[in-house]
């Protein structure tokens, strides 16, 4: 395997696709929030989109985008999308403190609107961890209204998920805008 680059040269053209993907992404989310009457507009929105990627999220490769994106030791509201080999696209809204406690309302109000769209939500005591194991994820659809609001209330912090199967690669960049659009009408409540 040390001698064939192939496999290694598919690698990274694939990791190009995805910065585009993420890279016009960014721009489409900048555009729309700007459009945006959102509270906290100013807060969020002073950090540029951030595309990062690593060789090592659980052994495997990853991108991620960040935007809009706060992130403080007790404060975060981030839209992350999430390219995460051999597994998934992601999409989470990644809220604690103030942002949490101002959209738990709008989160339990949007319960059908998130469940008709897949969302899951963090179950782990981890808000860093990104896959969609049992012990870190639930699908909403599978937890009521009182639970939800449990919760919401009791947990540090809220992610709010979906994930998209490599299998749908060539509809990814449409999915991810649908989903974006589902949040940013949330956001700006």
């Amino acid at each position: 395997m040390v001698q064939d680059t192939h496999w290694l040269l598919t690698k990274n053209k694939i990791l190009e696709k995805v910065f585009a993907v993420f890279g016009a992404l960014a721009e489409e989310m900048r555009e729309a929030i700007t459009k945006a009457d959102i509270p906290f507009k100013d807060e969020v929105l002073l950090i540029s989109p951030k595309i990062s990627k690593g060789e090592n999220y659980n052994g495997l490769p990853y991108v991620m985008l960040d935007y809009p994106r706060r992130f403080a030791k007790e404060e975060v509201m981030a839209i992350r999308t999430m390219f995460w080999w051999g597994n998934f696209i992601s999409i989470t809204w990644h809220l604690k403190g103030k942002y949490k406690e101002y959209y738990r309302s709008v989160i339990n109000e949007n319960r059908d609107l998130l469940i008709s769209h897949n969302f899951h939500i963090s179950i782990s005591e981890d808000e860093w961890r990104h896959d969609f194991s049992g012990e870190n994820y639930r699908q909403l659809d599978t937890i009521d209204k009182s639970l939800l609001e449990e919760t919401l209330a009791n947990n540090s912090f809220c992610k709010l998920s979906v994930k998209i199967p490599l299998h749908q690669w060539n509809e990814a960049k449409e999915m991810l805008v649908d989903l974006y659009q589902v949040l940013l009408k949330m956001i700006s409540h």
